[in-house]
């Protein structure tokens, strides 16, 4: 089951082969099958492919892994990890959803009551920032 916003257009692709360093930004649903190196930020969707390999941070509303993601992940309306899938960072959202043969490791913060998770949400981000590793989130 994927997890899905009500914005349903493809805005980004990123293709496999392809390699950016730096932060990205998508105003939809982004499918990453590339490697990314720096941030990656989505109003909507993100799916990472299995041939994807990201060493940045994503913030979007929903996310689908199915490659290697060192770094954290915030996605509120939901993660979905399918097999063979590798979240080396923190994840933080309302609905995880783990198939089987995934490795995770780091903090799993999953609350669905909306209160609860915007309280360990911020109280999450309020560590990162102490910790040194910042972890900034754009605000509409």
């Amino acid at each position: 089951m994927a997890f899905h916003t009500d914005d349903i257009s493809m805005n980004t692709i990123v293709g496999v082969g392809s390699l950016i360093t730096g932060n990205i930004y998508s105003a939809g649903i982004a499918r990453i099958d590339g490697d990314i190196n720096g941030k990656v930020e989505s109003a909507g969707h993100v799916q990472i492919g299995s041939a994807a390999r990201i060493k940045a941070d994503i913030i979007a509303h929903s996310v689908d892994v199915f490659g290697v993601i060192e770094g954290d992940i915030l996605a509120p309306e939901g993660v979905h990890l399918y097999p063979k899938a590798v979240v080396l960072g923190d994840i933080v959202t309302k609905h995880l959803q783990l198939d089987g043969n995934v490795l995770v490791n780091g903090e799993c913060i999953t609350l669905s009551d909306e209160e609860a998770f915007e309280e360990a949400r911020n109280h999450w981000i309020d560590v990162k920032a102490v910790s040194g590793k910042t972890f900034a989130v754009h605000e509409d």
